[in-house]
């Protein structure tokens, strides 16, 4: 599959290994046998922090929710597309920009041609740790502990388990979303951090 961004197009080629980035936990399958291979380095799980942030009164508040409504709604739209092997281009745009729109693009594309779909959800604990309103764009930046335990690959073939045994159940993100012109945000960065655990 290739989605569209602007006037040009994403297009990832052919690896040798898939990345379950969506599930972000870093299996990989290999081509000749359909077998899952180690994760290099699990993390091991730990409590997840708050499932929301504090909201301060005021602009800053509005701004938060704003932001975090943002990251939930690239979430649904990640789940959706890896779920059904199907993606809008235009809703990716619509929640994504710059790498995490690379990014997850790539993902929904690595799936598709290693012949995966994915099982379950992702549970998400996002806390928004900062909001820069005097720059523009505006920017800001959140992390989250991605329980991911119920979000399993499979071969869609076979319905064969396509994550390594020993991958983790929860991962620590750093994100970043920008403010568009119009207001709306976007995740701008998803980023792994595989030196934390949470």
């Amino acid at each position: 599959m290739v989605l569209r961004k602007g006037p040009g197009t994403v297009r990832r080629p052919l690896a040798a290994a898939l990345v379950v980035g969506i599930a972000l936990t870093m299996s990989a399958c290999s081509g000749k046998d359909h077998e899952p291979v180690a994760p290099a380095s699990p993390s091991a799980p730990a409590t997840p922090p708050p499932s929301t942030a504090t909201s301060a009164a005021g602009p800053a508040g509005k701004d938060t929710a704003d932001v975090l409504a943002a990251y939930q709604a690239y979430t649904e739209a990640k789940i959706t597309a890896m779920t059904t092997g199907q993606a809008d281009p235009d809703k990716l745009l619509g929640v994504a920009t710059g790498s995490a729109y690379d990014g997850l693009a790539g993902d929904i594309t690595r799936a598709q041609q290693a012949g995966i779909l994915y099982k379950g959800t992702e549970v998400t604990h996002p806390q928004v740790t900062a909001v820069n309103v005097s720059d523009s764009p505006h920017k800001a930046t959140l992390t989250d502990c991605v329980d991911v335990s119920n979000w399993t690959a499979v071969f869609s073939a076979s319905g064969k388990n396509a994550v390594a045994t020993g991958t983790p159940g929860r991962l620590y993100v750093d994100v970043e979303a920008v403010q568009a012109a119009g207001g709306a945000w976007r995740i701008s960065a998803y980023s792994p951090d595989r030196s934390r655990t949470c």
